[in-house]
């Protein structure tokens, strides 16, 4: 472990323990109380992934680093929104999870399963999530619906 973060090593044991929590409110609480300890110790999450690196022999490129933050923000947020009800789908680069946009396009792929009235819906959605729109939690509601039973 990095001399630097020796003063707070206790610290972070306990909330990198806490990660592993089945409730997400903890895992979410445990995130911000790593950055706000690290940050309290003028350090960040950085530090702590280069002390890790190390520790176990491994060199990573920049490639892998930014692909584990960006799964690391993106599993942030979807607890987050996950915690709040919101729809829950993600980038399907980053969580093997369709987009809103994929989905539209997947129910509008069988329009013989639709009804008129689900067609339009289809294609509005296709339209509305085009660039990463998100329909309202009804919306979201009925295109998992559609989406569920035209797969």
């Amino acid at each position: 472990m990095s001399d630097a973060l020796m003063p707070i090593a206790d610290k972070l044991k306990r909330f990198i323990r806490l990660l592993s929590s089945n409730v997400d409110g903890e895992v979410v609480a445990a995130v911000r109380a790593l950055n706000r300890t690290l940050k309290g110790a003028k350090l960040d999450i950085h530090v702590l992934d280069d002390s890790i690196s190390q520790a176990n022999g491994k060199e990573y490129t920049e490639a892998q680093l930014l692909k584990a933050r960006e799964i690391g923000i993106a599993e942030g947020r979807h607890l987050e929104r996950e915690e709040q009800g919101a729809p829950v789908f993600h980038n399907v680069n980053l969580d093997d999870e369709p987009t809103w946009h994929d989905i539209a396009l997947e129910c509008a792929a069988h329009p013989n399963q639709l009804h008129e009235r689900e067609k339009q819906f289809v294609k509005d959605m296709v339209h509305h999530t085009v660039r990463g729109g998100e329909p309202t939690e009804k919306q979201a509601s009925w295109l998992r619906k559609i989406y569920a039973r035209v797969r």
